[in-house]
């Protein structure tokens, strides 16, 4: 599945293809090894043709809990 990514501010980020469906509170990385947490899913409809964006934060996974 295809999804757009959308940041908290409604910004554009890209496309995510991915073979699991997402759902909040996934995470996972892009190409350039960056990880996301999905804190929002919306569906469109474009063109006879549904669209799902996910709406992302970028998240630091080497960062512990303790700090």
């Amino acid at each position: 599945m295809q999804y757009l990514l959308i940041d908290a501010h409604k910004r554009f980020l890209g496309t995510l293809d991915s073979e699991e469906a997402l759902s909040v509170g996934d995470t996972f990385q892009n190409d350039n090894n960056q990880t996301y947490a999905v804190v929002g899913l919306n569906w469109s409809l474009q063109r006879n043709r549904q669209t799902q964006s996910l709406t992302v934060i970028r998240v630091n996974p080497q960062r512990s809990e303790n700090n």
